[in-house]
């Protein structure tokens, strides 16, 4: 599933539809295992980089070769189409291997960063992927997304205290990228999940993401696509603090 938010989520279908088919340029960091960092710098490390969608089908299956060198991660770069991907990456000689899901913009470049491990690789886990572009200027705020008991919610109410969750964040100068791992044990819909945002006075604002949540796991992670625009964070400005906040230009449609 994709969801994708923006003021503009019911208009230009035809330029979303062209814009999907340009590429992503991707940058990948490789962190070392304890096998490479532990080789020469001069020895050469053959690295498979493989990308399949949730049918199977590859999007990239290529072999990178680099030196050790003196650092403690290479970088390799390659392009991706848009959409969600199980990213696997394999160095045999050292029996150092990785595996992540992660979704790639139609025409944003991303980096990425990739940890080796010594031993096979663990699955890559049960995530929700929430990601969109966004101004250079949204991590002065300090995004990140928080999980509510939904029935403890209401729009202008104070937000109650948060709930576990697992999450890990990567920010770009176009755009941002989350993994949410939530508890797969809770009812679908029955948590709320919002946007914080951090003011100029070290206080919060939380914007309300209206989509059922947790969404079930079907072997393949759901993907929320939601744009963020300097206006729409400037608008909060007069908003009350520590309150959920449901500004109607913040809508979420299924796409």
């Amino acid at each position: 599933m994709i969801i994708r938010s923006s003021p503009e989520a019911c208009d230009g279908r035809r330029k979303n539809d062209a814009a999907m088919l340009a590429l992503a340029h991707v940058v990948l960091q490789v962190g070392f295992c304890g096998a490479i960092a532990r080789a020469s710098p001069n020895a050469t490390v053959a690295l498979r980089v493989r990308l399949t969608d949730r049918t199977g089908r590859t999007e990239l299956d290529r072999v990178f070769r680099f030196e050790r060198g003196d650092e403690d991660r290479a970088v390799v770069e390659f392009d991706s189409s848009f959409g969600v991907y199980r990213i696997a990456l394999d160095a045999p000689t050292y029996r150092c291997s990785a595996t992540d899901y992660l979704f790639f913009i139609a025409g944003v470049d991303r980096s990425i960063t990739e940890k080796l491990n010594d031993a096979p690789a663990p699955a890559p886990g049960k995530p929700v992927l929430l990601s969109g572009e966004a101004p250079q200027s949204f991590l002065y705020v300090q995004p990140t997304f928080v999980l509510f008991d939904k029935s403890q919610t209401a729009c202008k109410k104070p937000v109650p205290p948060t709930l576990p969750a697992q999450i890990v964040a990567e920010n770009d100068q176009d755009g941002y990228y989350i993994w949410l791992y939530s508890d797969q044990s809770a009812a679908p819909g029955t948590q709320q999940l919002a946007l914080r945002l951090r003011t100029p006075t070290h206080q919060y604002h939380y914007v309300r993401i209206n989509i059922p949540f947790p969404v079930p796991w079907g072997g393949w992670p759901s993907s929320i696509r939601f744009d963020v625009t300097q206006d729409m964070v400037d608008s909060l400005a007069a908003e009350p603090t520590n309150t959920l906040l449901c500004p109607k230009l913040w809508r979420t449609s299924a796409g």
